[in-house]
């Protein structure tokens, strides 16, 4: 009976992998062929290419000193290993930006069956959404990271990547990018900038030029609502901060 229950979650999540992409382009910029998997979210090309997988962010390889990698690092890299091999051809999406600070290619890639690489790192728990910039597929993205969050898969059943609680940040967070949790308490216009106050322990920054982003999250509904926020921590003000630009920095816990 076990055997079969085994057998039948792995045809499920085989029948899941082989599924058609939820977050399909218009079109594909470009064929190319992998020649190397450098981590969960990282891939060179035949041509020398590193391309970086936009729209997901999986846990750090530390490979100088790998018992410094965050968990769950090298399950994604075998993760994405088993999915693609060297040899395949593989289709690439850009989106408004093509290259990164590092001069890695930013893209979305599928393979020629049409499968996102990205949808599948979330979808079974080994990656993370994050906005970088490009922000074409975030919404769905995020949907298919919810569905995983939700159901504690892969790296979401680990404490070491549940939201921090306002009161648990201190200053060694300052400069690290956190996800935490909290409750509206209030927010008000200070200068060129709105501020959303949590817990009245932390506050988020967004400003004048990104206001408009966040029209249907900045609601007078959202005072006393859990939310997740996202950012890079600093302390100011005698007050820990964040600054946000794009709506994916704010997640309503309670959407009914």
């Amino acid at each position: 009976m076990k055997l079969i229950k085994v057998l039948m979650l792995l045809t499920a999540l085989q029948a899941f992998s082989l599924q058609a992409s939820q977050c399909m382009p218009t079109q594909f910029d470009e064929t190319v062929t992998l020649a190397h998997i450098n981590d969960g979210d990282t891939i060179t090309l035949t041509d020398g290419r590193l391309v970086r997988l936009i729209g997901i962010d999986a846990p750090e390889i530390d490979f100088q000193f790998p018992n410094l990698s965050q968990p769950y690092a090298n399950n994604a890299k075998a993760f994405l290993a088993t999915t693609v091999k060297p040899g395949q051809l593989l289709q690439l999406v850009f989106d408004k930006r093509r290259l990164d600070p590092y001069g890695r290619t930013l893209a979305y890639v599928y393979t020629e069956q049409q499968q996102h690489l990205q949808e599948l790192m979330l979808a079974n728990g080994y990656a993370k959404a994050r906005v970088y910039k490009n922000d074409y597929f975030w919404q769905c993205l995020s949907t298919i990271e919810q569905d995983a969050r939700d159901n504690k898969i892969g790296l979401w059943s680990l404490k070491a990547y549940q939201p921090l609680a306002t009161e648990q940040l201190s200053r060694n967070n300052i400069n690290q990018w956190l996800e935490i949790r909290g409750v509206v308490t209030g927010y008000e216009r200070k200068g060129q900038n709105f501020e959303l106050n949590i817990d009245n322990n932390l506050v988020l920054m967004i400003s004048q030029q990104d206001i408009g982003n966040f029209s249907n999250i900045l609601t007078l509904k959202l005072l006393e609502s859990p939310v997740i926020v996202r950012g890079r921590l600093y302390y100011s003000y005698s007050k820990y901060r964040l600054n946000a630009s794009h709506p994916s920095q704010i997640t309503l816990e309670n959407l009914p």
